[in-house]
């Protein structure tokens, strides 16, 4: 059975990505590697020191994580997880981030009022870290677990309702929330928090996850300053 490894990307009509193959940039980012979306190179460095991205040789085995509206754009885990996912063997992921775009909106030019705009409705549904009533996870339940069986596994997920824990931080061009979502299969279950980041990079928008299994407030806070010292790096990547 492939390796399991949880992501929640809950209702936003967001998320994104596209499969690209990492190319090295040129200039002040001339070490970071650059990935296609939307006919643009953008840098993206790795969200930590030990966390890496998987390649374009593996990064397909990621792709169960993105929603069928996304496409993926990069995938990092620790070095252990790597071994898990090359290897096959049953384990999920402790800690790992994602990038993505949505397809329907790749091309799309975004400028600086229309992100604003789009910050302000995200505050408005995720910032006040009230859980939103309106939340469905059964099509992305339903999503998960037909990707996953296309994987070869017999093991079915629930998603259970996320525990809003509002916005983490905001930029002029970026904008992020947190949540703490319980999953289960079979008679295991666990908890993941997750930063989920909108950003605005060279008029495009992308999306990226920062994701660990909950043990209390220090995961909570790991998951907050790295998707913030992320942020901040892809920014000035793309300057």
């Amino acid at each position: 059975m492939k390796s399991v490894f949880f992501c929640l990307c809950v209702g936003i009509p967001l998320a994104c990505c596209s499969i690209a193959t990492p190319t090295i940039g040129q200039g002040p980012s001339a070490q970071i590697p650059t990935y296609r979306s939307g006919l643009k190179s953008i840098a993206i460095p790795s969200p930590t020191s030990d966390l890496n991205e998987v390649g374009s040789d593996y990064r397909v085995l990621l792709e169960h994580l993105a929603p069928d509206t996304n496409r993926l754009i990069a995938g990092y885990v620790l070095a252990d997880d790597a071994a898990n996912l090359r290897g096959e063997v049953p384990k999920g992921a402790s800690r790992y981030a994602l990038v993505e775009t949505l397809r329907r909106a790749e091309f799309a030019e975004v400028d600086a009022t229309s992100f604003k705009q789009m910050s302000a409705t995200l505050a408005q549904q995720y910032g006040t870290g009230q859980n939103n009533p309106q939340t469905d996870l059964k099509p992305l339940q339903d999503e998960l677990n037909h990707k996953l069986k296309a994987l070869g596994s017999a093991n079915e997920v629930a998603l259970d309702k996320p525990v809003q824990l509002g916005a983490f931080f905001t930029r002029p061009d970026a904008y992020c929330f947190g949540m703490i979502s319980p999953i289960s299969s079979g008679e295991s279950s666990i908890n993941m928090v997750t930063a989920v980041i909108v950003l605005r990079v060279q008029n495009r928008l992308l999306y990226a996850y920062v994701s660990a299994r909950y043990a209390g407030d220090e995961s909570v806070r790991w998951t907050r300053s790295t998707s913030e010292q992320w942020t901040d790096a892809i920014l000035k990547a793309n300057q």
